[in-house]
């Protein structure tokens, strides 16, 4: 149980009021590059943290997400696992993926790479081949590639049929302050409620784990020292 709950805790939320019209000011693709410290909580406990650290050379765009989780129970650790997931750009177009997974069932690896719109490569000991042109992957770290019909699972290395929903603006009171977002659904084969700021990058996201559980992913601090936090005399 631990084990699925870990492996998708790519999530979190901070909320809520209605925001006015979505003012998209901030840089242009891939948004802010640097590092963004998540804290990662179940059913409001605090698990771990999720770190996001963009990288950009010329047209490539490298993004790694590092995710350390801990759970506790009456003060001993139960389940532990060290994650890292890599996503490739080259422009906006998803070139490669890859995984890397340790917890107490061992280290599980796993690279596919795109060729057309063709995929292949390997998830632990299974060859993945298979045709999707996808451009964004399960981390789904920045709003501009919040598009298309189908997402691959990175952690599994295959495609996921889902539905991308626009839900439009909110503001969300997160540690740094309240900050103007844009909220989208995900629905399908994977399901995720997730929030972007004017500049694209991730800040917020949360899903159920496999026990229904409430995991949730929250912003503790970003590349940018002072963002703008949209209209301050808002209602909280």
């Amino acid at each position: 149980m631990w084990k699925s709950i870990a492996l998708r805790a790519a999530c979190g939320l901070l909320l809520l009021t209605s925001g006015a019209a979505f003012a998209q000011d901030g840089p242009a693709w891939p948004g802010r590059v640097g590092a963004y410290v998540f804290e990662v909580t179940r059913d409001g406990k605090p698990i771990g943290t999720q770190t996001v650290t963009l990288k950009q050379d010329g047209d490539k765009v490298t993004v790694t997400t590092e995710s350390k989780i801990a759970v506790k129970m009456l003060g001993i650790v139960v389940y532990r696992m060290h994650q890292v997931l890599t996503d490739t750009y080259q422009g906006k177009r998803l070139v490669s993926l890859a995984t890397e997974t340790k917890d107490p069932d061992g280290l599980h690896t796993g690279a596919i790479a795109r060729s057309g719109n063709r995929w292949t490569g390997t998830n632990g000991k299974q060859r993945r081949d298979f045709e999707c042109a996808c451009d964004v992957s399960s981390t789904m770290f920045h709003r501009d590639v919040m598009t298309g019909a189908q997402m691959i699972e990175i952690t599994k290395g295959m495609a996921r049929d889902v539905t991308i929903e626009d839900k439009g603006s909110v503001m969300l009171d997160l540690p740094e302050g309240r900050v103007e977002t844009r909220h989208f659904a995900v629905k399908g084969e994977i399901e995720r409620e997730v929030w972007y700021d004017p500049a694209g990058n991730l800040v917020a996201a949360q899903q159920k784990g496999s026990d229904g559980s409430d995991i949730r992913q929250y912003l503790l601090s970003d590349p940018q020292a002072a963002r703008p936090t949209g209209e301050e005399d808002s209602e909280p």
